[in-house]
């Protein structure tokens, strides 16, 4: 086995009498390559198999490696392609285990189809959504992440996997699949040195994060511990020091963003990448690793080769309850979880003050990764895959690709999100095997996936017959939550307006199809195309910002709530730095940290049950929660009281004031319209949401207890005419009551686990309610008894709390 440094006569001589060749696009640098490639070549070498490494970023001159490839030029992954080929086609007697399904693969298939060769497919990250030749992708679909990895799955003599989460996704794709973790090396990591002088990270209490910092996801990750750490008492963050090690695309970004939220966060230490070879030195002087993972699909396929080294070295690990840990560690055992913010924070303080437990947990660890999760430990299992994987196999479109096919069936302005295709095509897998559709999740049954029905490469791309095609779109057409509940709404139908959004709506999700809206957006999107990218750069933003749009803004009502705000107010000139704003919120929220980068002043006010408590908190000298949202905050610019609407004096104008998460309707609307109408100066803004009801209620239902207003309130004599009659305030413009089948299509039942999926219509009982957003101006002063008569006319709201304020916060 070669390492990576080693200069050669003939670079690939020694590929040619190996019997594996591991073969990755990244480098030794890296850990998944590094370990699933490098050091299981070790472990083979050991168990008497010749094994060798081809790295297109060690051996090829790949320029980059990691995150930083999917911006490379297409033109140049297909160049590294043709050198692996070369140099992989030279024996076609080796086994190749390839490690990802990158823009490496080419290589494997070209060695394959021309020699024969047999591989192994090791699939250690979910990379669903790295796609490796987007330019290429309509002219060849099955280079489409999901099909290459499909594809590449089922052509595997036997697949790797690292974790519990991508089994589950791999092994129906191949039978042969095996889990094996991203173990570690003891030669490398091992608790030898602890217990010596700490000359290098000092005798405090050291916690570790290491690691690439890629992108978003861990960044996310990253302030999120930075957080819990600042949260700790002071006396236990006095005896700790938290380091963080880190490289890749986001770390000079991750830097920026630390310094901005804590500038005088002492025993906060930021080290630049310290070379593997080293790293076990690096963890003899450590007491706590963390890994604090969000809950999503990366993060919970993931196999984490930082935790392994932590056992091995007698670290112990905090963690949240994500991905691989929750199966290789017992909580309060051989691991402390927490999961939130300040139940994190209390185990990390806990570990930092409690020597005896923090030394239990670290030990138990150890032992089980001993016994566990060593490289010497799993290398003959490894060697039993690949000798059986050696041994033969037995046994021996359409015109137009489909992402176009799409977007003209369902008359698309805009290119198609990639993500609405890749959703599409797990539902239409998921419904052909199921025997009786009716059974079958409503939420599959949508525009795009009928559409899809229709295309003409669907057989040869996705093995459904034209006959079984034809019963799925006959019973989509039937058994879609747009042909079951439209004929129960009192909406009437209609398209949306022409032009731009209106302020005034009821959620609506196809408003990114405006040309205008969309090159709005992406000033305030900014979780998106934050690092640099060249070459392909600009499609990638594009492509990104296509998902995300799709993912937040028209599949969630809780991210499209605020984004209308922001539209609004940018619509109405109050964005432009100068203008104060006032919010009233139920929770912590990023959105009015997100607007201290654009006005002049903000102040939250806290209606939440919790307020007192945090009032509490505030005072006792500890971090204030609502200032905890992993967001860029100007906090000179920002205010936030826990005492209440009280807390606000009345007299102080502002600009606007915005109420989020249904908070209008805590104390009552009429007395928030009140106490909002004294704060406003004259020309002021008001914004709020309401939930409308969009069938009528039964026979023998007055009205009492229905979730939201009826939907006449949006129309003429509706809530317009009642706050001009009685009221300082008027609506802004007129209301888009349009409701697509695309978004009755996304309809929950309120009680369900399909509640907490992305959604805006929702049925509580036997009503239909979807959020509708408000803009109002202050006109005038309002009569002394308007508000009371107010009150009278709108219809009765359910009480905070209840199913209404639980369906418009599902998915906030």
């Amino acid at each position: 086995m070669s390492d990576p440094k080693t200069a050669f006569g003939d670079p690939f001589a020694r590929l040619d009498d190996a019997e594996v060749i591991f073969v990755s696009q990244d480098g030794h640098a890296l850990a998944p390559s590094r370990v699933r490639c490098y050091s299981f070549a070790k472990a083979l070498n050991q168990q008497g198999i010749r094994a060798e490494v081809l790295s297109f970023f060690d051996h090829l001159g790949a320029p980059e490696q990691g995150a930083a490839v999917v911006a490379r030029p297409e033109e140049e992954k297909l160049r590294l392609a043709l050198l692996g080929y070369d140099a992989l086609s030279r024996n076609p007697r080796a086994l190749l285990y390839v490690q990802k399904t990158g823009y490496h693969i080419p290589a494997i298939a070209l060695a394959a189809a021309r020699n024969g060769n047999r591989f192994i497919l090791d699939y250690d990250d979910y990379d669903l959504d790295s796609r490796s030749y987007r330019r290429l992708e309509p002219w060849f679909p099955s280079l489409a992440p999901d099909r290459l990895l499909a594809t590449t799955a089922r052509h595997a003599e036997a697949c790797v996997v690292s974790s519990c989460k991508i089994f589950d996704f791999v092994a129906p794709l191949n039978p042969n699949t095996h889990l094996i973790h991203t173990v570690a090396d003891l030669d490398l990591f091992h608790p030898g040195d602890r217990g010596q002088a700490r000359a290098r990270f000092g005798d405090a209490v050291n916690i570790l994060w290491c690691g690439d910092v890629w992108g978003d996801i861990p960044m996310r990750d990253i302030l999120f511990a930075v957080d819990a750490f600042a949260m700790m008492p002071p006396a236990a963050r006095a005896r700790a020091r938290f380091h963080i090690v880190g490289f890749g695309l986001a770390w000079e970004e991750l830097k920026h963003r630390v310094r901005m939220r804590y500038p005088d966060l002492d025993r906060l230490v930021l080290h630049e990448r310290i070379a593997p070879a080293e790293f076990g030195a690096v963890l003899a002087e450590m007491d706590i690793g963390i890994l604090p993972y969000a809950d999503n699909a990366f993060n919970a396929s993931k196999s984490p080769t930082k935790m392994f080294e932590f056992l091995l070295a007698k670290v112990a690990v905090c963690a949240t309850p994500v991905g691989e840990v929750v199966h290789c560690l017992e909580n309060g055992r051989s691991v402390l979880l927490a999961d939130g913010l300040e139940r994190y924070s209390d185990a990390l303080a806990r570990l930092v003050v409690d020597t005896g437990f923090r030394h239990r947990i670290a030990e138990e660890a150890h032992r089980i990764g001993m016994e566990r999760y060593t490289l010497d430990g799993i290398a003959g299992r490894l060697a039993g895959i690949v000798r059986v994987a050696s041994a033969p196999r037995s046994g021996g479109a359409s015109g137009q690709a489909l992402v176009p096919f799409m977007e003209k069936a369902l008359g698309r302005r805009r290119t198609i999100a990639p993500r609405e295709v890749q959703l599409a095509r797990a539902d239409l897998q998921a419904l052909q095997g199921m025997e009786s559709l009716e059974e079958a999740e409503p939420r599959r049954w949508s525009a795009p996936l009928l559409a899809m029905l229709d295309w003409p490469g669907l057989e040869a791309a996705e093995g459904i017959a034209p006959d079984r095609a034809r019963q799925l779109k006959e019973a989509g057409r039937t058994l879609r939550n747009a042909a079951r509940f439209r004929p129960e709404l009192a909406l009437p139908a209609a398209d949306r307006p022409p032009g731009p959004p209106r302020l005034c709506k009821l959620a609506a999700a196809e408003d990114w199809e405006d040309d205008g809206w969309w090159g709005w957006v992406r000033r305030f999107k900014t979780n998106y195309a934050s690092f640099p990218l060249d070459a392909d750069g600009g499609r990638l933003i594009d492509e990104d910002g296509l998902n995300h749009l799709y993912s937040y803004f028209k599949r969630s009502r809780g991210a499209w709530e605020r984004v209308q705000y922001l539209y609004g107010l940018d619509r109405l000139g109050l964005l432009d730095g100068a203008a104060r704003v006032l919010v009233a919120s139920r929770n912590e929220d990023g959105f009015y940290l997100f607007l201290t980068g654009h006005a002049a002043r903000v102040a939250v006010v806290d209606l939440g049950e919790r307020a007192g408590e945090h009032a509490a908190r505030v005072a006792s000298g500890r971090m204030d929660l609502w200032l905890s949202k992993p967001r860029t905050v100007h906090r000179e610019r920002l205010a936030v009281h826990h005492g209440g609407l009280g807390d606000v004096p009345e007299g102080e104008a502002w600009d606007a004031v915005i109420a989020v998460q249904n908070a209008a309707f805590l104390p009552g609307l009429a007395d928030f319209l009140a106490w909002a109408d004294g704060r406003l100066r004259t020309g002021g803004v008001l914004a709020f949401a309401t939930e409308i009801r969009l069938n009528a209620p039964g026979p023998d239902n007055d009205g009492a207890g229905l979730v939201g207003w009826p939907v006449s309130m949006l129309g003429e004599g509706g809530f317009a005419a009642h706050l001009v009659r009685h009221t300082g305030l008027e609506v802004i413009g007129p209301v888009d009551a349009s409701l697509s089948d695309a978004t009755l299509d996304r309809l929950v039942v309120t009680g369900t686990p399909a509640a907490a999926n992305p959604h805006f219509v929702a049925r509580t009982g036997a009503d239909l309610h979807a959020p509708a957003v408000w803009f109002c101006r202050k006109t005038a002063a309002t009569p002394t008894d308007g508000w009371r008569r107010l009150a009278e006319a709108l219809p009765r709201q359910p009480a905070a709390g209840s199913a209404q304020s639980a369906a418009a916060d599902s998915s906030s």
